[in-house]
């Protein structure tokens, strides 16, 4: 009897080390699984600490019609040329909004200055201000007309020299973000506009944007350290070198053909010229 009271004890007892030990590999699963998603959750929480994909597709939207225009670099907004910073505002203010804009007897539309304030207060900041007058830029004229307080748009296909590509962003001190804008050209080296292309930067600048409040504005538009690798530094937007149409190449072989005209008698002329030198050259005695 006592014998087999000491066997169910050993049995339990086994039984009793078998559960400790399925409990133990149990806990230490789940400690290795908890671990595990610790470390992924911290990659994934650093990797979108430090992806700007996001941050840099708002860039490239706000700079789109400025970079575009290719602006001279500027330390401070009232060291660039307003004209171009304005003439960017204007293209930003109608790619933004949807509304039905009054036009004149030609089609041209008027832009409402109060639409432009609120482009510029988006990129340039709350505190800067256009002075509205007709102004001149990248060969257009806009011509502001004060009763309306709006400008009258000129009817144009022109498309822009650029488009932004950013980079890189850097953080630095004093609430300063460091975009390094690409140039990307739709235009081949040798000037054609080729839609289909892979655009490649073709050159580089730093735009520095200024923290107020919530927000980053334009300050400044500087040289960049990066640069176009040799093999590709070729400026893409070069124009072809300038042919005559071939309508031009028939008028000036049909001047030539025509009796009595300048560019015949020019002919004539060098013909004769031609005929006796190789006379006089026929005349001269053998050395």
């Amino acid at each position: 009897m006592a014998t087999n009271e000491a066997e169910k004890e050993r049995i339990a007892l086994r039984r009793r080390r078998r559960l400790r030990q399925l409990l133990g590999a149990v806990v230490c699963l789940l400690v290795v699984v908890g671990a595990v998603s610790v470390v992924r959750g911290g990659i994934g929480l650093v990797a979108r600490a430090f992806d700007d994909s996001d941050l840099a597709a708002d860039f490239e939207a706000r700079l789109s019609t400025l970079v575009a225009l290719d602006p001279l670099p500027f330390d401070s907004l009232d060291q660039a040329n307003q004209s171009t910073l304005l003439n960017a505002a204007i293209w930003a203010s109608i790619d933004t909004t949807n509304n039905e804009y009054e036009r004149d007897e030609n089609g041209q539309m008027y832009l409402p200055t109060v639409d432009i304030d609120r482009t510029a207060a988006a990129l340039y900041g709350p505190d800067f201000h256009f002075t509205y007058e007709t102004f001149e830029d990248h060969y257009m004229t806009f011509t502001y007309v004060p009763e309306k307080q709006a400008y009258l748009i000129p009817v144009t296909s022109s498309m822009g020299d650029y488009y932004p590509r950013v980079t890189r962003i850097q953080r630095e001190w004093g609430g300063v973000r460091r975009v390094t804008v690409g140039y990307c050209s739709p235009f081949s080296q040798t000037g054609e506009f080729s839609p289909t292309a892979t655009l490649e930067p073709v050159k580089y600048q730093d735009y520095l944007f200024q923290k107020d409040g919530d927000n980053y504005y334009l300050y400044a538009i500087v040289a960049s350290e990066t640069q176009v690798a040799a093999s590709s530094s070729a400026p893409a937007s070069t124009p072809p070198a300038a042919a005559a149409p071939q309508e031009v190449l028939d008028s000036i072989a049909q001047s030539v053909a025509e009796p009595g005209s300048a560019a015949a008698d020019s002919a004539v002329l060098q013909e004769e010229q031609g005929a006796a030198s190789a006379d006089a050259s026929a005349a001269q005695p053998a050395a």
